[in-house]
């Protein structure tokens, strides 16, 4: 069996500004505002390894749990109630995909934010499995995210393709033996070094593309 894995993040939705509001308002709960430096050494990471890095640069008062619970309460909330435009050709990439293969998110943020922004996009019903990195061990770029989501689409991980646009991402896609698309949002030299193919957006990429991709004929 075959499948095709979406991160979700930068990838599918443009949440730049939904990750930003929630890192602000964990970020100041620390006593530290928001830098992009900081944010670099934690993008494409899931809600709480976001919360647990920035906790261990910024070394605040109070455990690291207190953070990540809210970082991820934040997101939630922000998720609520914030605008979720897709990025540029994911709704179309998503439609011409269906029947080709089964398809997942994976995606580091909560289950509830993952739900609410593929209700919103339209883009429920395509979409066979929704995994969030809360329900593994470890998040990207450990692999485990992506083999739970083949696990779950009954798929052996060398007949995945991965859709990713961090670092951390596509380095789990590698790791986790899957062919990687990527259309990179910060490492693109690195990126184009591990990744399968690389595109400038989700609009370039066919469903040929896919196909020779993942070697069905």
């Amino acid at each position: 069996m075959y499948g095709i894995i979406f991160d979700m993040d930068e990838l599918l939705v443009d949440s730049r500004h939904i990750w930003r509001a929630a890192e602000e308002r964990m970020l100041a709960s620390m006593g530290h505002a928001w830098s992009s430096d900081l944010a670099g050494q934690y993008k494409g990471m899931s809600v709480l390894d976001v919360a647990a890095t920035a906790w261990g640069i910024v070394r605040p008062a109070g455990p690291v749990e207190r953070y990540q619970q809210i970082m991820r309460s934040a997101l939630i909330d922000v998720y609520s109630t914030a605008e979720i435009p897709p990025m540029d050709g994911a709704v179309g990439l998503v439609r011409r995909l269906v029947g080709l293969a089964p398809m997942a998110v994976a995606s580091g943020s909560p289950l509830e934010g993952i739900e609410r922004a593929m209700e919103r996009l339209e883009l429920r019903g395509c979409i066979d499995v929704i995994i969030s990195s809360e329900s593994v061990a470890r998040g990207k770029p450990a692999p485990d995210v992506f083999l739970k989501a083949a696990e779950c689409l009954k798929a052996e991980p060398g007949r995945c393709l991965v859709f990713e646009d961090s670092l951390h991402g596509v380095r789990a896609g590698v790791a986790a033996g899957m062919k990687v698309f990527s259309v990179p949002s910060v490492s693109p030299e690195e990126i184009g070094r591990l990744a399968t193919g690389v595109f400038r957006s989700l609009a370039e990429v066919t469903r040929e593309a896919v196909g020779c991709a993942l070697g069905i004929g």
